[in-house]
């Protein structure tokens, strides 16, 4: 889920004087807390005007844009409001000597020229046995584009069509997260089965239009249920069923669909939640914190101060302009002067954004248990973002209440929230393996929609 993942941020940077010195490719590696952190920036210049993007894989930041930075007498400084980050470096005998500077306190980091080279024996390889179109789809309600690819296997007339519905954060069609593109795999290997996908840049990312931060769950659901109403109406899929494979926030996005829409014929839910947000994020944030080896009592007491933001989040009404300065004050009055008000207001924007505000609020019983298409739920037993006992156990109830002959629920011992096969499910280990997504999970997909689709 996006409060889990490291936020993105981009880099551009002022052309002041001998910009052209420091265009190219940057690596170096921080050492923190005893792990070490690659980072990469690549440095490009059009027209005198220098971009930079930012990758830290084991964080899941790829080509991350953002933010000011200035060089001047071999003095490199860029800033990172939205983490509170400055990274200030020298340049000498072609490299940079510095520091990542965050809430003022400093760690080194020092760049040379080089790639990042990650072994990724899942990433799709010309030539491929399918055809894919490059597609626009007007969301007319809102008047944006959203810009995706549809796959198309070869030879069969009206294939079963998949819509992945991205996870949180802005995500792009390949859903490239911590070195991987978890969604071309995914349509790669469904497109080889027989089945059509469509994966799309959501709105304010790569080739899409809109805006992602003022975003939240409804809005994404207009874009995914836009993709549908465009894809059924060509003429070389008149005849086909449509579905939704959903990943973490959109494992709510889907089955919100599916619960009111006559024209979704299955549903893939792929960690998605089955209790209520704020017990979701709750549970996530205790659940990790485990994993790091954090004290009980010191889980118990952020519980209690993330919880009473929540519970504002949650009950406050709908587009309550004053939400943000509310959480803050209320934030500020329980943490008093052990917390730095700085980093206090750093809390609450990262919880008061249109997505994680929807997200908060949202309540899968009350739309699971209308759904009478097929719908699968997958979860790993190594996901620490979506832990699937207690969510697991949610959905099944919830298809119970609704009385749906046509569920499948799925937990795999040894995966993670991407479905990797993974030691501990820790995040760190997201960019550190290299499978994808497990070949028996793909394989399962797979066949439950082909089944489902054939009946």
């Amino acid at each position: 889920m996006r409060a889990l993942f490291t936020l993105v941020m981009g880099l551009s940077l002022a052309l002041t004087s001998y910009s052209q010195e420091i265009v190219g490719d940057w690596i170096g590696t921080v050492n923190f807390q005893g792990k070490k952190i690659n980072f990469a920036f690549h440095i490009t210049e059009e027209n005198t005007a220098i971009t930079t993007t930012m990758d830290i894989p084991s964080q899941g930041l790829m080509a991350g844009k953002a933010g000011t930075t200035t060089f001047n007498n071999d003095t490199l400084v860029a800033t990172f409001p939205d983490f509170n980050i400055v990274y200030k470096a020298s340049f000498k005998d072609d490299s940079f000597t510095g520091d990542i500077i965050q809430n003022n306190f400093p760690v080194t980091l020092n760049l040379e020229r080089g790639v990042i080279t990650l072994n990724r024996p899942q990433q799709p390889k010309a030539p491929f046995n399918y055809t894919a179109k490059e597609l626009v789809v007007k969301n007319k309600e809102d008047d944006i584009e959203i810009a995706g690819t549809l796959t198309l296997p070869n030879g069969i007339e009206n294939p079963p069509v998949a819509i992945i519905i991205s996870g949180s954060g802005p995500q792009n069609r390949d859903g490239d997260m911590f070195g991987h593109q978890l969604y071309y795999v995914l349509a790669d290997y469904l497109t080889t089965q027989g089945i059509a996908v469509f994966r799309y840049d959501e709105r304010g990312v790569g080739a899409s239009t809109g805006t992602f931060n003022t975003a939240g769950i409804a809005e994404f659901t207009r874009d995914a249920t836009a993709a549908l109403d465009y894809l059924k109406k060509r003429s070389y899929l008149k005849e086909s069923k449509f579905g939704y494979i959903g990943h973490s926030i959109g494992g709510i996005i889907a089955p919100q669909i599916a619960a009111t829409n006559d024209d979704v014929n299955f549903t893939v839910m792929l960690a998605g939640p089955g209790v209520d947000g704020d017990q979701l994020m709750l549970s996530q944030k205790a659940a990790l914190e485990r994993l790091l080896n954090v004290p009980e009592a010191q889980i118990k007491q952020g519980l209690e101060i993330v919880g009473l933001a929540y519970e504002i989040i949650v009950n406050a009404p709908e587009n309550h302009k004053d939400l943000k300065n509310e959480v803050n004050a209320a934030l500020l009055n329980k943490l008093g002067s052990n917390v730095p008000a700085q980093q206090v207001e750093s809390i609450t924007n990262q919880i008061t954004t249109p997505e994680i505000v929807s997200l908060l609020r949202t309540k899968p019983s009350t739309y699971l248990n209308k759904i009478k298409t097929p719908i699968l739920a997958m979860n790993g037993k190594k996901d620490f973002q979506v832990p699937y006992e207690e969510n697991l156990e949610a959905i099944k109830q919830a298809f119970a209440a609704g009385n749906n002959e046509n569920t499948r629920t799925v937990a795999f011992d040894d995966l993670n929230h991407l479905f990797q096969e993974s030691t501990t499910g820790a995040l760190s280990e997201y960019s550190e393996i290299e499978q994808t997504m497990a070949p028996k999970a793909l394989a399962l997909i797979a066949k439950w929609i082909k089944k489902e689709t054939l009946r």
